[in-house]
């Protein structure tokens, strides 16, 4: 089993997340993937991989947004079978630091993110 190649999807997920990609984003998401967080209200925000994109697009969109320098780390990566993975990582998004804990899954030789929780912080 090739374990850079989940590496490689992350790669790609720090590079959009920092291009604001939403192109590059949705090729690292499974197309049933969801990402959850805590909404602003204190409830559980559940969206589609397809409302993520769209946001994600719409950050692409908005050019009064200031630079902040790039953060991304891998913390730790688990292969919880020859075709799972749950990895912990960090990446700066604007003002942001987000701890995202993505769930991999491998199809037909492809590794892809079928979930993403999220907690974010302000940046220091």
């Amino acid at each position: 089993m090739n374990y850079n190649r989940v590496e490689d999807v992350i790669q790609t997920y720090f590079d959009a997340g920092f291009e604001s990609s939403a192109e590059k984003m949705a090729s690292v998401f499974n197309d049933a993937a969801h990402i959850y967080g805590n909404g602003d209200d204190e409830t559980l925000r559940d969206s589609s991989k397809e409302a993520f994109v769209k946001m994600v697009e719409a950050g692409s969109k908005n050019e009064t947004r200031p630079a902040f320098p790039r953060y991304d780390e891998i913390i730790s990566i688990d292969y919880t079978g020859e075709d799972t993975a749950v990895a912990r990582v960090k990446i700066r998004i604007g003002n942001t630091m987000f701890t995202d804990i993505l769930s991999f899954i491998r199809l037909g030789g492809k590794w892809t993110i079928i979930s993403k929780l999220y907690s974010g912080v302000p940046a220091e």
